[in-house]
């Protein structure tokens, strides 16, 4: 009974033997042991969990908070990678219209890209500061090629709990000039 008793934790158990069950205590007073097939004692039991009562309580208060800081974190990453996306694009579309029409001036160029941000729809991503001084556009000097380059300090709505306020976005766009 050495191995039975290591088996079920030194609790009261019973063998099976052909089909019949042997205990080695009180038949009403037993559980069964799922892991082994053995039985043990109510007895065995803890009673109640009065000594538990809190527990839960401060595992959240130290869960939440981080819990919390993960939350918002994964917001403003989300925000970054959403301004990013809609700068990709608008930079692409500078350069696109500018490798198309080469009679574009810069000053129409800058404009276009801004638009396109202002106008991007985009709902969680407000970027109503974007301006012309935040897009440089260069025409390589044989005229083959065109740089559109965009940066953009993107503001963090729950940067201050971390003493980051705002991250610096920068997007490039080169196409040749046809």
């Amino acid at each position: 009974l050495s191995t039975i008793g290591l088996l079920c934790g030194q609790w009261d158990c019973g063998i099976v033997v052909a089909g019949i069950k042997v205990y080695k205590g009180r038949e009403d007073m037993s559980l069964n042991c799922v892991a082994t097939g053995y039985k043990r004692s109510k007895q065995e039991l803890p009673e109640s969990r009065h000594e538990e009562s809190g527990q839960s309580l401060v595992e959240m208060a130290f869960a939440l908070p981080i819990l919390i800081l993960l939350l918002v974190a994964v917001i403003d990453f989300a925000r970054i990678i959403d301004a990013g996306i809609v700068m990709t694009n608008a930079a692409r579309e500078g350069a696109r219209f500018a490798s198309i029409d080469p009679g574009l001036s810069v000053a129409e160029i800058q404009q276009m890209v801004v638009n396109d941000i202002l106008g991007s729809g985009t709902n969680i991503t407000v970027m109503e500061d974007f301006a012309v001084d935040n897009v440089t556009v260069v025409i390589d000097t044989t005229g083959r090629d065109v740089t559109v380059t965009l940066t953009y300090e993107f503001e963090l709505w729950f940067g201050p709990i971390i003493n980051l306020n705002t991250v610096e976005l920068t997007r490039q766009a080169v196409m040749p000039v046809f």
